[in-house]
């Protein structure tokens, strides 16, 4: 019975820096695409090389310090397999002001994902959504991640 937590633990620590790596990697190639385009900075290029570096590290530190005949058990893919469900249970649940939160972090993603590759910048469009308001929006002095605040003016206009 210790032998199968012991194993489902280190599947739940394994899934968990699998999942770390995989987004570190993402947002290390954001990060170098950003840099290259200079529309992002060195610190968010060093902070997803560090954090890829971290999980890599951690995983390859994990799996060379167990077992082997610990890796095939079936606890060890259930803890693998419990990361993906949990974040899907996470996903289904709500925020404080109603949205679910599974939308409103893949939102919130694309939103830095756009800002920082610089492709708001680059879309086409009528050749006014760029201009700076007169009157800044709240939001903007606070990260927000509401899709209607960030909605470029010349939009449903024909």
């Amino acid at each position: 019975m210790v032998d199968a937590g012991l194993s489902l633990g280190v599947g739940l620590l394994g899934g968990g820096l699998t999942l770390m790596l995989a987004w570190g990697l993402l947002w290390l190639v954001v990060g170098a695409i950003g840099l290259a385009r200079q529309t992002s900075g060195w610190p968010i290029f060093i902070s997803s090389v560090s954090s890829t570096a971290l999980a890599g590290g951690g995983l390859a530190l994990l799996y060379w310090a167990v077992d082997a005949a610990r890796l095939t058990s079936p606890a060890f893919h259930a803890g693998l397999g419990a990361i993906p469900l949990a974040l899907l249970a996470a996903a289904a649940c709500r925020l404080q002001d109603g949205r679910r939160i599974g939308p409103a972090f893949v939102e919130g993603s694309r939103l830095m994902l756009h800002q920082l590759l610089g492709s708001h910048q680059e879309a086409g469009g009528c050749g006014h959504c760029h201009e700076q308001p007169v009157e800044e929006h709240p939001c903007h002095n606070k990260p927000c991640f509401e899709p209607s605040c960030h909605e470029k003016p010349c939009e449903g206009k024909l």
